[in-house]
C-alpha cells in the first residue's frame, strides 16, 4: 500500500492510499489478526477482500497493531482510538477520514455509468442543472457529495433522490433535512476525493 494524500481540516485527517498490494501480498502483513484473516477469507470476491484488509492495514500503520475496526448497526465504521470515522473504497483507492469533527468522504473514478445513474439519485430540480453541462466529472462530484453526506449521517435508508438536496455543485453547497452541508473535492491521480463537513464548523 502507498500513502498518497494526507490533509487536515477541522482537526480531522483525511487520507488516500493506494492499494498496490495483492491479497495474497496483504495476508501476510503482520499486523493483521487470524480473526481478520478468517473474516476476510469470507466474502466472495477478491476486490472485497483487499479492500477490507486495507482498511485495516491502514488504519494500524496510523495507530497501533491492536485496533479493530467494528461497525455501528447503520454500517458506520468505528474504532476506539479516534471519535469519528470514514471510509470509502474505489478503483485500488482508499480513502480514510477521523478526527474530532465528522466528516463524510467518498473516492470516485468518474465513469460513463455515473452519467447514467444520474436519474435515479438526483431529484427533477437536480437532474434539470446537471442536464445543462452534463460530465462524467460533474457526476462524480454529485454523486460523491451524496454518498459523503450519507457517510456522515450513516443512515443506509436515506433517500438519495429527496433526502440530500445538492443546493449548487460548484459552490459545494448541499443540505440534508435542516443540516447545511460544505462539499470539497480534490482531483488525485484519475480519481475525484469528496468530503463533507457541516458548513458552519468551517467559518
Amino acid at each position: 500500500m502507498e500513502k498518497i494524500f494526507h490533509k487536515k481540516i477541522l482537526n480531522t485527517h483525511i487520507y488516500v492510499w493506494k492499494m498496490t498490494s495483492s491479497y495474497e501480498d496483504q495476508i501476510k502483513n503482520p499486523l493483521l489478526k487470524s480473526a481478520e484473516l478468517i473474516s476476510a477469507k469470507e466474502l466472495k470476491n477478491e476486490k472485497r477482500k483487499k479492500e477490507f484488509l486495507s482498511s485495516r492495514i491502514a488504519l494500524k500503520n496510523i495507530f497501533n497493531k491492536d485496533l479493530e475496526l467494528k461497525h455501528h448497526k447503520s454500517g458506520k465504521p468505528f474504532i476506539k482510538e479516534t471519535k469519528h470515522l470514514s471510509i470509502s473504497h474505489s478503483s485500488n483507492f482508499l480513502a480514510l477520514a477521523f478526527g474530532e469533527e465528522n466528516i463524510g468522504i467518498d473516492i470516485e473514478k468518474p465513469q460513463n455509468r455515473m452519467v447514467k445513474l444520474m436519474p435515479k439519485v438526483l431529484s427533477e430540480i437536480e437532474f434539470i442543472e446537471f442536464k445543462k453541462e452534463p460530465s462524467m466529472d460533474l457526476a462524480c462530484k454529485v454523486w460523491g457529495a451524496k454518498e459523503a453526506i450519507l457517510k456522515y449521517v450513516g443512515d443506509k435508508n436515506l433517500n438519495y433522490k429527496e433526502d440530500i438536496k445538492v443546493k449548487n455543485i460548484h459552490l459545494g453547497v448541499a443540505t440534508y433535512l435542516k443540516m447545511n452541508f460544505k462539499v470539497e473535492f480534490e482531483k488525485i491521480e484519475n480519481m475525484i476525493l469528496t468530503y463533507a463537513v457541516i458548513s458552519d464548523k468551517t467559518k
